[in-house]
């Protein structure tokens, strides 16, 4: 895409500070977020319920409006569902962005699925905080973790887990059943029970 001018990220904050709906900024591109399915939003809905419960004190769970700044990028990105250790750090020029996020979650939408488990994925990995990213299917019973190695490296391959089985997330006191993210959204076969 060819700009006239690209914009800053000061331009950026003054348009999402007047805003009704979220923008990514990518690029020097202010990049509107289209709204999410029912299955999608029943989805992260779930997520930040099941982190609610399960992150114990001096963590955070945080909804889909926490904003954050990548600098190894310089971008400011949105996530689906997020869990902070400690306080939340940010940059000088964003008080409303964090920098620090211990877990994201992203909620894979036909619109978005390249970005998530692409360039997002790899924004959120240049997070030195960061230890786990998720990727929940809104179509199938199924969620992918990206975790670091024990040498604080990102493995390559995911971990995928389906139906009967649980994942463990870094500062979360139990494992998340996938049944528990999907029963009443998804039936077995993944079709929809919002429709």
């Amino acid at each position: 895409m060819s700009l006239p001018c690209r914009a800053t990220y000061a331009d950026y904050l003054a348009a999402e500070q007047n805003s009704e709906c979220r923008h990514e900024f990518i690029d020097g591109v202010i990049v509107g977020m289209a709204g999410g399915s029912d299955e999608h939003n029943a989805i992260a809905s779930r997520f930040a319920t099941l982190f609610g419960v399960r992150v114990p004190r001096g963590c955070r769970s945080y909804t889909p409006d926490q904003r954050f700044w990548i600098a190894a990028t310089a971008r400011g990105r949105y996530s689906d569902g997020s869990i902070i250790r400690g306080k939340p750090a940010h940059p000088p020029h964003d008080s409303q962005a964090t920098t620090n996020p211990s877990v994201v979650v992203e909620v894979l939408s036909p619109s978005s699925e390249g970005d998530d488990d692409g360039d997002k994925r790899s924004d959120f990995q240049s997070l030195a905080s960061l230890q786990a990213y998720g990727i929940a299917a809104q179509d199938a019973r199924c969620v992918k973790v990206f975790r670091r190695n024990e040498r604080g490296e990102w493995r390559d391959e995911p971990h995928v887990y389906c139906d009967g089985e649980s994942f463990e997330l870094p500062t979360l006191t139990r494992a998340i059943a996938v049944d528990e993210v999907y029963d009443d959204i998804l039936d077995a076969t993944g079709r929809s029970l919002l429709r």
